[in-house]
Parts: structure tokens; C-alpha cells; sequence
């Protein structure tokens, strides 16, 4: 049999460290640092190691995509719609809108 996989890894990226950094960083601190996880996806090896005793053969590679975003702080928006969303979710009104402006600004440099 044949097992494929794709996982997201890119937790790594500056546009999801510096959501932590945000989180940590301001009034919202309380509400937001148990959002901060290790990432749920390891390292290439670490499924290696899992799956090698499994198999003969295993093929296993790493792609990173360039993303070529447009707008206004492009990559606030993106990450609006994954990562950044649970963050901004456990805020209302003023705590939330100052952490989406505060995020953005550390994330458009």
C-alpha cells in the first residue's frame, strides 16, 4: 500500500512567530498565552524515524511555496483566515481590534 501525506509547517514562519510575539506582549497577555503551543506538526525526521521500521521504502520530502500576497498588509489578512483567527477570537472589542493593529504593524515590517 501507498500512505500520502501533506501537513501545514510553517509555524516557524515570521507571520505565525510573531503572532505569539503580539499575544505576549500587550494588555490582551492573560486572555491569549495559552494559545501558545508548541507546533503540531514536527520535524521531516521525526515522522522518518516513525514510519521507517513500518517500511521498505520511504519517500519523504519538504516544499516551501512562495506566496506572493497583495493589499494592505497582506499577510495580516491571510493569516486572519488560519492561524491568527484563534487568536483573535478569544478577544471582543477593543482588545481584539488593538491586537489585529498591533499584530499588523509587526507584521507589515
Amino acid at each position: 500500500g501507498i500512505l500520502a501525506v501533506q501537513m501545514p509547517r510553517n509555524f516557524g514562519a515570521p507571520s505565525h512567530l510573531l503572532i505569539a510575539e503580539t499575544a505576549l506582549s500587550g494588555p490582551w497577555r492573560l486572555k491569549l498565552e495559552h494559545l501558545i503551543t508548541p507546533p503540531p506538526v514536527e520535524e521531516p525526521g521525526f515522522y522518518h524515524a516513525l514510519l521507517a521500521p513500518q517500511s521498505e521504502n520511504i519517500d519523504l520530502w519538504e516544499t516551501e511555496y512562495l506566496q506572493v500576497l497583495e493589499g494592505e498588509n497582506p499577510v495580516k489578512e491571510w493569516t486572519k483566515g488560519t492561524w491568527l483567527t484563534r487568536y483573535l477570537d478569544a478577544l471582543e472589542g477593543q482588545d481584539k481590534a488593538a491586537f489585529e493593529a498591533a499584530y499588523g504593524e509587526r507584521v507589515a515590517k
